[in-house]
Parts: structure tokens; sequence; C-alpha cells
């Protein structure tokens, strides 16, 4: 398989969900082995992999650089990781991805309008050389060397219940199954959220808030939380800057815990 970037660039504008300020990116075409990379105003820039300075994985995954804070950008490189695009760069302008409508569907689709650009140079999969598991509690996650993507999550909320989801990855799928499910968060953590400095941007038109009685607003799919999560996930492991074949199974996971793997796979693929 080749490497691919988008044909043209797109811009994206919005409110952050946690900043609650405006943002704008422009994503633009790139070389073969550029990778994913953030460019700022002074022409500083980030290359996105697992050595990028991660200072929160709080309820989003926050990048930091030379004086710079980049909130939320797993939904943006789940995007570029589930329509397998390797190489492109990213202007941002703020100091968070644009949130839209808190899943990774805008970006889906001004990637899609832009054009996917196949280059001529072969793209590098990692792939596992043996099984990797994390622990914590009741919570879990291990991957497992496979020649293809394909993801077991399940969670279990209050007012949710238990929700699981099996995922062999493809763009397509992607795109159909995944980056439509918007993030939640629950009612009662909202004000703890707000002292955190957190959630400043959410509302109803980039959240399901869940509740005692009941969503904010109709699901898309009945179990459109768990997929949200998958949708994290995907982002989270692009943090490896390539893509990756392997099996992975999560209980109960989050941020950090897709973090951790990430960081637990580049330790095993430099020791070899």
């Amino acid at each position: 398989m080749k490497q691919t970037t988008i044909k043209s660039s797109v811009e994206i504008k919005g409110i952050g969900l946690h900043t609650g300020k405006e943002s704008r990116i422009i994503i633009s075409p790139a070389p073969a082995d550029t990778g994913i990379v953030f460019n700022f105003a002074d022409k500083d820039s980030l290359k996105v992999n697992v050595d990028s300075m991660i200072i929160s994985t709080n309820r989003g995954t926050i990048l930091a650089h030379n004086g710079y804070s980049i909130y939320t950008v797993e939904h943006i490189l789940s995007a570029l990781n589930g329509l397998e695009i390797d190489n492109a760069e990213i202007m941002l302008e703020g100091e968070e991805i644009p949130s839209c409508d808190g899943s990774a569907k805008a970006f889906v689709e001004k990637l899609k309008d832009a054009g996917i650009e196949i280059l001529g140079k072969a793209r590098n999969i990692i792939q596992l050389p043996e099984p990797i598991w994390i622990f914590n509690g009741d919570k879990g996650i291990f991957a497992l060397p496979s020649d293809r993507l394909s993801i077991y999550y399940a969670i279990e909320f209050p007012w949710i219940g238990k929700q699981w989801i099996f995922y062999e990855h493809s763009p397509s799928r992607y795109e159909q199954e995944i980056a439509p499910a918007r993030t939640f968060g629950f009612e009662e953590e909202i004000e703890m959220l707000m002292t955190e400095g957190l959630a400043k941007g959410g509302s109803f038109l980039n959240s399901i808030i869940v509740g005692r009685n009941g969503y904010s607003s109709p699901l898309r799919y009945p179990d459109e939380f768990v997929r949200h999560k998958l949708l994290d996930l995907m982002g989270d492991i692009y943090l490896l800057g390539r893509r990756i074949n392997a099996t992975i199974f999560v209980v109960k996971g989050g941020h950090n815990l897709h973090v951790e793997l990430v960081k637990r796979i580049k330790e095993v693929i430099n020791d070899r």
C-alpha cells in the first residue's frame, strides 16, 4: 500500500469544546514521510508522534510544544487515521481544534471534499511483535499482533449501562459507523468540569448530556456512546505517527488508557 495525502487545502472554524474560544484550522497536503504536523503562526511546528509532549488526557488529549497547547486533538487525528491519510499539515489558529458537532463527521466530510491523493512511497504500518496489555482495576486494554486493525470496545456508565462494539477497520466503515458518534458528558459533572477549566465551549450542539431523565438529544446510533469511545481510540493511537495493524481489546477505556497503550507500543517496537 502507498502513502496518501489530501489533494487540496480545507478550512474548518468553530468553538473549542474545552476552551470555549474560537479557533480555525487549515489542513493542507504534505509530501510522503511528512506524517501529521501541526503548524503555528510563528512558523514553529509539532510533528505528531508518541514523543510529542502529552500534558493531559483528562476528558481529551492535549499536546504541548514550545509554549503552545493544542486541546482536543483526538477527533481530527481519528478522522485522518480512519480515512488512512498518512501525511498532512494542519495550521492552527487558536488553542484547540474546533469541536464542530462533537464527532469526527465534519472532519471526514472536509477531508473527502479535498480528495485523497496516493503518493509514490510505500506505507510503513506498525506490526506488533508481541502481545501488550495494561490493566488498572476493572479497566484494561490489550493489543495482539494481527495483519489488520480490529477493535473490541466495551463500556459501562450510570444511565447508559453496558455497551460494546466490534469494529474491523476500513475507511468506509469508519465514515459510516464511527465518525458521526458524538462526545458525551454527564449532567452531574458539568459544574465540576467548569471548575477544572474544562467544557467551557460545551453545549447541546457539540455534546450529548446524559442525565437521570435521559439524553439531551436523540441518538444517532443505539450504542453511540461506545462508538465515540472507539472514535477517540482511533485518534489516540494515531499518536504513534503512523498506522498500526493489531487486534485491540478495551474494557472501560479512556484517553489515559489509550495513551498508555501507545507509549507501551512505542517501547516495544523501539526495543526490536
